[in-house]
């Protein structure tokens, strides 16, 4: 006897056309993403300066990656690129994460956080030169973002460009007051903190 599906189910089969198969995908892909999304955002908020990144911080960070590494194989949206690009580096994994943080920039040179990412891992790399060189690209396709600018400030003074670091840090500070706070407790303006350019610029009024 031969058996035939029910009507309802042939009718599933029959209206999964190549429009519905990719939508249907597309949810699934954007379902992951907001996943891998969660996992970063609770890894980073139980991280914190003198801690560090903690064995559970870094168990969400690698779940982050896998779930990332769940989405369809032609998957490859800026929001895979940077979630992974941020997983990697936050796990100080700054070398697996470069070739992430080159691919955002190259497709979307407007990504704030492409350039921060690309320039932060080329600083604890020891490349602090095409860093610089990094962040100064970003400052060209972003407008001048107040937090690029002060990393490009924090940048120079580690190399010791004390009249590009004072230049960046005014930028940041006249764009947005709130940075000047953050120069108390910056170690990378250490060597320049006693330099008369640099307590003018922290003093100024607003």
């Amino acid at each position: 006897m031969q058996h035939t599906a029910p009507s309802s189910f042939r009718g599933f089969e029959m209206n999964m056309s190549h429009p519905n198969i990719n939508s249907f995908e597309n949810l699934r892909n954007s379902a992951l993403l907001q996943q891998a999304t969660g996992y970063i955002e609770l890894a980073e908020f139980s991280m914190t300066p003198e801690a560090g990144v903690s064995e559970p911080a870094k168990q969400l960070l690698r779940n982050a990656i896998d779930v990332l590494d769940q989405l369809s194989p032609e998957h490859d949206s800026s929001n895979a690129l940077i979630l992974r690009a941020e997983a990697l580096r936050a796990l100080c994994h700054f070398s697996d994460a470069l070739p992430y943080y080159q691919r955002v920039v190259r497709d979307n040179p407007h990504s704030m956080a492409g350039w921060l990412g690309f320039g932060w891992c080329l600083k604890r790399l020891g490349q602090l030169s095409e860093a610089i060189t990094v962040l100064a690209d970003g400052m060209n396709y972003c407008d001048n973002q107040p937090a690029l600018a002060y990393n490009l400030s924090c940048y120079h003074s580690l190399a010791g460009n004390i009249h590009a670091a004072i230049e960046y840090l005014t930028k940041a500070i006249a764009s947005d007051d709130r940075f000047r706070s953050l120069t108390s407790c910056e170690s990378d303006f250490d060597a320049i903190r006693n330099d008369p350019r640099f307590v003018a610029v922290i003093e100024q009024p607003v």
